[in-house]
């Protein structure tokens, strides 16, 4: 059984969403559906999401090239990155703010362990999250569909510090950032 222990819901995932990933998706997280819905976890940095939805409005964004070509959005994080489902990789990173991506474990089980082990330390290893918190200090607890974006962009010249930092929607967020940067092929 998976246990989230700060999960926050926003809401409950439609059966047809389940329905449609069912067997697409890992098992762990259409029990995370069924238990918590669609929210927050990981003091509010990871978001469960609607994967119809990423996939409709940015599933050009996502860049998957190589293995076997499929990359379900599953989560985003609270600096508009996106973490998806590959089923011949496992659990990924697409950092857009840094353009690139990381392997954050072979199964979303071991990727949830490893958030609930390590918490801020596994975030800051592997999402580099170090100043969302700070971003919530300073400018406010986020909205669930959006994230703190840098602007500019960090490729665009912008700096890596807390005040450049603004609360964008993360789906208009990735597309902005893909406009501009250009898809990262993996």
């Amino acid at each position: 059984m998976v246990t989230i222990a700060d999960f926050v819901t926003q809401a409950p995932v439609p059966d047809d969403v389940v329905e449609r990933y069912r067997g697409r998706v890992p098992d762990e997280l259409v029990e995370i559906w069924r238990t918590y819905g669609y929210g927050t976890f990981a003091h509010g940095f990871l978001r469960v999401i609607d994967p119809a939805l990423y996939e409709a409005k940015v599933g050009d964004c996502i860049g998957k090239t190589q293995g076997d070509g499929v990359a379900i959005p599953i989560m985003a994080t609270g600096l508009g990155d996106l973490v998806t489902w590959e089923p011949s990789v496992g659990v990924i990173g697409i950092l857009y703010r840094e353009h690139r991506t990381v392997g954050l474990a072979g199964t979303l089980d071991n990727f949830l362990f490893i958030v609930d082990l390590d918490g801020p330390e596994e975030l800051s290893d592997s999402l580099h999250w170090d100043l969302f918190p700070e971003a919530v200090e300073a400018h406010g607890p986020l909205p669930y569909d959006e994230s703190f974006v840098f602007v500019p962009l960090l490729s665009m010249g912008g700096k890596a510090r807390v005040e450049n930092l603004h609360k964008r929607s993360t789906i208009e967020s990735i597309q902005v950032a893909v406009d501009l940067q250009g898809v990262i092929g993996h």
